[in-house]
């Protein structure tokens, strides 16, 4: 399966990828930036679980996994209960007003401009190049290690450790 991979040596911190994500997704924001150590801020995109902790936690069942690996959001089922924001250990999924309604917003890869052959519109927007949309490298075990440039550099540093 095809992942966002960002190259932070390349990232200038445009946020013209947020900008995309929002024409794309109907003024919707589904590509997040997180702080990290209050000196760095990265871009934060739902990272499509091999086993997703939101789609679990969806008591509505608005949260399901294709079977092209996209973790996708139906916003018919989704009521705004927060339980997918709640169990995502990314802390990549937010809510959103629609139609006097509160959704969880979230990165469904532009799964309709894939369907077509084109870009994810962070990817194609991204004057740098920093964000790519590739396979996962085979040497990459865990989905969850933060890859730079298709390289594992940094485990991440939110994941959930088990006692």
């Amino acid at each position: 399966m095809k992942k966002l991979l960002i190259d932070l040596d390349v990232c200038i911190g445009c946020t013209a990828h947020g900008a995309a994500c929002n024409r794309v997704n109907h003024d919707t924001v589904t590509f997040r930036t997180a702080e990290v150590d209050k000196a760095v801020t990265l871009p934060a995109v739902c990272r499509h679980c091999e086993d997703p902790a939101c789609v679990k936690a969806c008591p509505r069942e608005a949260m399901r996994k294709e079977e092209d690996g996209t973790v996708r959001r139906s916003s018919n089922l989704c009521s705004g209960c927060r339980s997918c924001v709640i169990a995502c250990p990314f802390g990549v999924l937010g809510d959103v007003e629609l139609l006097g309604r509160f959704n969880m917003s979230k990165c469904d890869l532009c799964h309709s401009r894939v369907a077509e052959g084109r870009l994810p519109a962070c990817v194609a927007t991204c004057p740098t190049g920093a964000i790519k949309f590739e396979e996962i490298p085979d040497a990459v075990e865990d989905p969850k290690d933060l890859l730079i440039g298709g390289h594992v550099v940094a485990r991440n540093p939110y994941r959930r450790r088990s006692s």
